[in-house]
């Protein structure tokens, strides 16, 4: 009996292994996938448009690269033997959950200001973009 259940926990932390690799491997390449693309798109704009969706797209993206990360700390935890293990995973797992904070937040910037240059573009195409008493910065700053 004592032999099945090393064998069941040798098999259990082989597995985790394999997960956590793939996991952190699907992260890595989500990650690696959406930087070569956004800067190909990045260098398409050639400086006519803005970049304000392509942040929103990459910020996203990220997050959801990072999410797998987590769930390769949160697999790592299985494997866990001491406090020191426990102590830089919890600490690696708090430094994911900040930066997936910060991506959220500069992406709902982002679309903040995305839907603010669509509202201005409107009021160009009707004609009253710059009134003459109207100068750039009072027209932004609504």
């Amino acid at each position: 009996m004592d032999a099945l259940i090393h064998t069941l926990h040798d098999v259990v932390l082989t597995v985790t292994e394999i997960l956590i690799n793939l996991f952190e491997l699907f992260g890595a390449v989500i990650i690696l996938y959406i930087g070569i693309l956004t800067v190909y798109k990045f260098f398409r704009l050639r400086y006519t448009q803005t970049s304000t969706e392509l942040r929103i797209r990459f910020g996203r993206t990220i997050s959801l690269g990072l999410l797998f990360y987590l769930a390769a700390e949160i697999f790592r935890m299985i494997t866990i033997r001491d406090t020191n293990d426990l102590i830089i995973v919890g600490a690696i797992i708090v430094l994911h959950v900040i930066i997936s904070l910060l991506i959220a937040w500069e992406v709902e910037h982002g679309l903040k200001v995305v839907k603010e240059e669509q509202e201005m573009d409107l009021e160009c195409e009707d004609g009253n973009c710059f009134d003459e008493d109207d100068d750039l910065t009072s027209k932004i700053a609504r």
